[in-house]
């Protein structure tokens, strides 16, 4: 193993701490109708919109395994009437478990599993066939893209190159390998071992819009080893992986699928075996690995491999079950809801509030493990995009007399935070004029499980008044945790505090930043004193547990300035109102300007003796307050927009313990 400051280690960082996940989102279940039953088994479907029309895809054959496996094609323009557009065969293999996708040049594509299979029941290697029409009725031949012995079971498309994942089907190998293609049939590896703990088996891979690739994978049993189901999280060049897994609850999570759906939401199908084996729908919380049973759907026995599509606000679920004896072909329509909930108890990410102790998104390890200041410089002069510098979770740095530490771009700088009951590294500063510890250097650095501890933890209150109206109040230095002006920081599951100025200053080009599941407080000189500040950047900012800040929140308001703020659990110890947006009138600009766009949603403040929000102007684009829950008797005592008016919009929110109402 390569040494650096301590040893490499491998692209796949695996998290397995449990927590308890909800899901933001309610089913029902609208109607079920079967669809096909005219083989003697009819197994394995997948659905797909395509050229204005519903197309299901399913293996025919005598049995669940049999020699005489072809795949039917569906075709239907109401998901009503089905009719059969076709039957793909391939002499000599069973075909099975068809997956259907559209190519870059508007080809609909069959993606399905191949075994040269001679009589029935017979075991068989497996590999991949792919087939493509122009009109959904007429198929090409069937080619093997995937010889037996790997079985490639499913396909996405994403910029004119075809990702799919295979697994050991037959060769005994039994890990994931990553492949792709230019043109659908010839395919190259991309990461020949992609993963390999326990027995890993089907996959579905789908690509967000900002391209970040997330799969969902299948385990069976293989002796005493985990079988829960996987969620894998990549971003281009799809090289470096991050497992999660998502909880005994989905052990052998058959035929697993899922897709996003309008509101951003991930919603996903297969087997479960608790109550008996049926096939149910689920909820995927991406950015906090969970996933959360939303409904069964009527079936049982032989059952699972569901196609999904989204359309017209509607979800239609393609199964097949044999509950009704015969195993057979169903359709579901299926609402979705938003659950109507309040406050930061709604908190969906499946991480605690505040992270620390069962934090799910831990980093293990890194490519370099330092103790002492210097091995931390010499480790991030070294880093590159991609590399992760571990601080060792007992290592205490004073950084008192030290120049501001740079991170590179790309680069993860960790410690254990909550880990096995640990504090993670403390890096701390007597030095009023740290200003900052870590300075951001590029895009994409991550900063997590750290604790960061500042010069001055007190309010001055007095002091700084008396220095005010002398004309000196900077007279004194300030202090800050981390200062950024690059796009697409992370800081999540630090302890913050002490830093007079704000624990984390997002300056102008420190877009889509993302804080969550932090700790802040103590950051509360008075004048200055933020958990987090804006000064025309934008970020989200989740699940953190604030206290002892003067704004726990702050933005100049200077355009370009957004912030959206959930989940978050407010403290009642404060000197100022939680949540911020200067207006012009403060910044004496000559303007009313509040910032663009400021989401406050499912927050709870329990800071009764100063407002929970206060904006201070009118937002370019508008302000949004809903579903909070305020210990505050009004909204009126909650919340205020000063020198200004407009843009602001007040909705479903929740006032007093006494008026408070059940989700």
């Amino acid at each position: 193993m390569k040494t650096k400051v301590l040893f490499a280690v491998a692209a796949v960082c695996i998290f397995t701490a449990l927590a308890v996940a909800s899901a933001p989102l309610e089913v029902e279940i609208v109607g079920v109708k079967k669809i096909w039953d005219k083989a003697p088994h009819n197994a394995f479907t997948d659905l797909a919109r395509w050229g204005g029309k519903f197309y299901c895809v399913f293996r025919e054959g005598r049995g669940h395994v049999s020699s005489d496996g072809k795949i039917r094609v569906l075709e239907s323009g109401d998901a009503e009437v089905w009719d059969s557009a076709a039957l793909v065969s391939f002499g000599g293999y069973d075909l099975r478990d068809a997956h259907l996708s559209e190519t870059p040049d508007g080809r609909l594509m069959l993606v399905g599993g191949a075994a040269p299979r001679e009589k029935d029941n017979q075991g068989a290697p497996t590999g991949t066939f792919v087939s493509f029409s122009e009109d959904g009725k007429s198929w090409c031949e069937p080619e093997i893209a995937i010889e037996p012995g790997r079985w490639m079971w499913q396909v996405s498309w994403r910029e004119g190159k075809a990702y799919g994942i295979s697994y050991a089907a037959g060769q005994r190998r039994p890990w994931l390998e990553l492949h792709v293609s230019s043109d659908g049939v010839e395919y190259q590896s991309h990461v020949a071992e992609l993963f390999g703990e326990g027995y890993p088996t089907e996959v579905t891979l789908r690509f967000d819009e900002d391209g970040t690739c997330y799969t969902l994978m299948r385990r069976d049993r293989s002796g005493s080893a985990a079988s829960s189901a996987m969620l894998g999280v990549s971003r281009p060049d799809y090289k470096k992986w991050q497992w999660r897994d998502l909880g005994t609850e989905f052990n052998g999570f058959g035929g697993p699928n899922f897709i996003k759906i309008a509101g951003g939401h991930w919603i996903a199908a297969g087997r479960m075996h608790q109550g008996g084996a049926h096939t149910a729908l689920t909820y995927i919380d991406v950015a906090g690995g969970t996933m959360t049973k939303l409904a069964k759907l009527p079936s049982g026995g032989d059952t699972s491999y569901p196609g999904l599509v989204w359309h017209d606000g509607m979800l239609y679920v393609s199964y097949y079950s044999s509950h009704e004896g015969k195993t057979s072909i169903y359709l579901a329509k299926v609402k979705v809801h938003p659950k109507e909930t309040f406050g930061a108890e709604a908190n969906p990410t499946g991480d605690l509030i505040g992270g620390g102790k069962g934090y799910r998104q831990l980093v293990g390890q890194g490519d370099y493990t330092v103790r002492t200041l210097e091995e931390l410089r010499t480790a991030l002069g070294q880093a590159k995009t991609g590399e992760v510098v571990y601080i060792d979770d007992t290592a205490e740095i004073d950084v008192s007399d030290s120049e501001k530490i740079v991170i590179p771009a790309g680069v993860t700088v960790a410690s254990g935070r909550g880990k096995a009951n640990l504090p993670g590294a403390l890096l701390h500063s007597g030095n009023l004029a740290t200003s900052p510890l870590f300075s951001v250097g590029g895009a994409g650095v991550r900063i997590t499980g750290l604790r960061l501890r500042g010069p001055d933890q007190q309010r001055r209150t007095e002091q700084m008044r008396k220095l005010y109206k002398e004309g000196k109040y900077y007279s004194i230095p300030n202090s800050d945790g981390i200062i950024c002006s690059h796009p697409g920081l992370e800081v999540d599951n630090c302890e913050v505090w002490g830093w007079s100025h704000a624990g984390v200053f997002l300056k102008a080009g420190a877009t889509k930043a993302h804080i969550h599941h932090n700790n802040m407080h103590h950051n509360q000189r008075s004048g200055l004193g933020y958990g987090v500040c804006l000064d025309r950047a934008d970020a989200l900012i989740e699940a953190n547990l604030f206290d002892f800040c003067r704004h726990h929140i702050a933005g100049t308001g200077r355009p370009g300035t957004s912030y959206e703020a959930r989940y978050n659990l407010v403290l009642e110890n404060a000197n100022g109102h939680s949540f911020d947006m200067h207006g012009g009138a403060d910044r004496k600009d000559g303007t009313d300007i509040a910032g663009d766009l400021i989401s406050i949603h499912h927050n709870t403040f329990k800071a009764t003796s100063v407002r929970a929000i206060v904006i201070r102007g009118k937002p370019r684009e508008s302000v949004e307050i809903h579903h909070n829950r305020f210990l505050h008797s009004s909204s009126g005592k909650a919340i205020a927009q000063t020198n200004a008016s407009g843009n602001m919009n007040i909705g479903s929110n929740q006032y007093t313990p006494d008026r408070i109402t059940k989700d």
